[in-house]
């Protein structure tokens, strides 16, 4: 009787998983403390705050205010209550950080290289990072008395 031998490449990402990606390696969970726990959190309570408030958003302005109604003025009246500026900057933020996390997830489950992960995922956080720093720096600082009169 002959037995095979498989060989594994070491990745240093433990064990493939049945469903998909891979298990951590021994330690690698404690390494990261609670951090997993926490964004795997993140993505429940990010997802279902999501769907409400991209739900309203859109039969606000489809339903209530209607889509003929639409324009800059209506935009920029409705913007310059600072509470719905908070709101579309909560809508922004969630959404990409809620987006970060799950391409973050795929990232850790396909990137095999570690050099290349951690490289990956630097750009990643890099461009989501400028992009909420943009969308939130541009609600906040707009002159909403300015918007209309060019």
């Amino acid at each position: 009787m002959s037995t095979t031998e498989i060989h594994v490449e070491d990745t240093g990402r433990g064990e493939r998983r049945p469903g998909g990606g891979y298990q951590s390696p021994e330690g690698e969970l404690a390494k990261k403390g609670k951090f997993e726990l926490y964004s795997w959190l993140f993505m429940r309570v990010s997802g279902l705050l999501l769907i409400f408030m991209a739900l309203y958003h859109l039969v606000w302005w489809n339903l209530m205010i209607g889509v003929e109604h639409l324009s800059a003025e209506v935009v920029l009246a409705r913007w310059n209550n600072p509470l719905w500026r908070l709101f579309n900057i909560g809508l922004a933020s969630f959404a990409l950080l809620h987006g970060l996390n799950g391409a973050r997830y795929s990232v850790e489950d396909y990137v095999r290289n570690p050099k290349t992960r951690h490289i990956v995922k630097m750009v990643l956080y890099t461009v989501v990072g400028l992009t909420l720093a943009w969308g939130v720096f541009a609600l906040l600082t707009f002159d909403f008395t300015r918007g209309l009169r060019s």
